[in-house]
């Protein structure tokens, strides 16, 4: 099979699988109509061509990223998040791994030309660190001190804070600062990386942040 049909694949069903897991886990039904809503609206969004506009300033795609981790930061500092906060750290620590995935789609990306480099882990991309220590440091996140899981999720935190400012100066705009242009999230399926992936990522680590808390109290 193509490479880049295999992409593709890649960028609908992961998505769509992280998307369906955080549903259920919320246990509560105007939790998983909105995610369900959102992964829609974006490939409508998306499908209708309004963010290929990278003439403006801020671009379409961009207000379209800070909508979505508005969102997800209001979600995950509200009381529809307590479902999610009351999983075991194992849990909320593992779900971090799907990045693993994530990096591996990208990088992959990159290889038949839609991906720029720098979005990688061959350029400035590092956030598979946090997919790859999530995946070991599960086992026991129940039984480390609370103080390695402080540091584990502010370091994932920053990681994906990073990648995304990559993302965000490879948009051809004018205040562009790295190149080849960061054109393809403004495409379906690949609009789902920072409006699916990325938000479930962040989400990971506010909801990670409120159960610390919880537990220190």
């Amino acid at each position: 099979m193509d490479q880049e049909l295999l992409v593709r694949i890649g960028f609908i069903v992961l998505p769509i699988t992280v998307a369906l897991a955080i549903a259920a886990a919320s246990r509560r039904r105007a939790v998983a109509v909105g995610v369900i809503l959102w992964v829609a609206a974006v490939s409508a969004i998306a499908a209708s061509g309004l963010l290929r506009n990278f003439d403006r300033l801020p671009p379409p795609v961009g207000l379209l990223f800070v909508a979505g981790f508005a969102a997800t930061i209001w979600l995950g500092c509200s009381t529809l998040a307590r479902p999610w906060i009351a999983l075991p750290f194992a849990w909320v620590v593992g779900f971090q791994s799907f990045r693993i995935v994530v990096e591996v789609l990208i990088h992959a990306s990159s290889e038949v030309g839609l991906a720029p480099p720098q979005m990688t882990w061959s350029g400035l991309n590092l956030d598979i660190v946090t997919g790859v220590t999530a995946l070991f440091l599960a086992p026991f996140a129940d039984r480390v001190p609370r103080l390695v899981l402080w540091l584990w999720n502010f370091l994932g935190l920053a990681l994906l804070a990073w990648v995304v400012g990559v993302a965000v100066v490879s948009f051809p705009t004018r205040l562009q600062l790295l190149t080849p242009s960061n054109t393809w999230v403004a495409e379906f399926p690949y609009v789902w990386l920072p409006t699916v992936l990325v938000t479930a990522a962040l989400l990971g680590h506010v909801v990670l942040f409120r159960k610390l808390r919880q537990t220190a109290s």
